[in-house]
């Protein structure tokens, strides 16, 4: 089995949706996937988690392709309350659900290897290669950050695509630290700042998998993170969408943090003119009716 983990909320629904749906397209092996959630309605009424009849939904993408597969979904609210309330991170440019995946120590029958994904990512080759790497002396394998590596440090990971070594990450404590660096010091990105600070034994992973810029030949998996865009001539339809879609910093023209999701469809199509998953959409369109 390929053991996959996924963290967010009932909005993180439409990522997991076309991931799942990419990741089958092109795998065959049986998908033994984990997605923790959360219920912070007391914080902001958005922060519903992901419900039973959701996960239903997820476990019938994956079964379509193996029967065996199966999605595990598992609520780990007590937890977060217990530690993260406090935390100065706690409100942040992003939602708590980043931080999630921190509380994997947690989750009971957990396997002691397996692939985290964020829930914006379109995968476009088998992951299996990926998967079956020996990461024995690591605590994970990731890719050089593309945005990290010029404003933070060279090294600087990002935490998109994890394949996890489980087991050495309990053994070291270091999900338990992880945590307690988010709760006692404000970070940019938090989840992602402590993974690179604690954790010390990483395997540098090719871009392939986790390109954050643009859709190579050999790309396995597409992540379509936050970008950089410099522009000074655009077309009237491609302004509107870059103000839609800009964020962090609002106050220079011709430069734009771009925040498209796969689900961003106008985005995806006027504003980035890619159109290799269309197929992918269009089954997604069908399962988005039944959430």
């Amino acid at each position: 089995m390929i053991n996959l983990m996924f963290c967010g909320n009932e909005k993180a629904i439409d990522g997991m949706v076309i991931s799942l749906l990419s990741i089958t397209k092109h795998t065959k092996k049986p998908l033994n996937v984990f997605v923790l959630t959360m219920d912070l309605r007391e914080i902001d009424e958005k922060y519903k988690a992901i419900t039973k009849e959701q996960a239903q939904i997820l476990d019938k993408i994956v079964k379509i392709k193996n029967i065996n597969s199966k999605v595990n979904l598992v609520d780990i609210t007590k937890y977060f309350k217990e530690e993260m309330l406090e935390s100065k991170n706690i409100k942040t440019h992003y939602t708590p659900y980043i931080l999630v995946r921190l509380f994997s120590d947690k989750v009971e029958n957990l396997p002691d290897k397996i692939l985290y994904l964020d829930c914006d990512l379109v995968i476009y080759k088998n992951i299996e290669k990926l998967y079956n790497m020996d990461i024995t002396n690591y605590d994970y394998a990731a890719v050089i950050d593309a945005i990290g590596r010029r404003f933070i440090d060279k090294n600087y990971i990002n935490s998109g695509v994890l394949l996890m070594n489980v087991k050495k990450m309990k053994e070291e404590n270091a999900f338990k630290k992880c945590r307690d660096m988010v709760v006692t010091k404000k970070m940019l990105l938090p989840d992602q700042t402590a993974l690179n600070k604690i954790c010390k034994d990483k395997l540098y992973l090719p871009n392939i998998y986790n390109e954050q810029k643009k859709r190579q030949k050999a790309t396995v998996i597409r992540h379509f993170s936050m970008t950089i865009k410099v522009t000074f001539f655009a077309s009237k339809r491609k302004r509107e969408l870059m103000k839609k879609y800009n964020t962090l910093i609002k106050f220079l023209p011709n430069i734009k943090f771009l925040n498209v999701k796969p689900w961003n469809v106008d985005g995806i199509h006027d504003l980035y003119e890619i159109h290799d998953f269309d197929d992918i959409l269009e089954k997604y369109y069908k399962y988005k009716k039944l959430m």
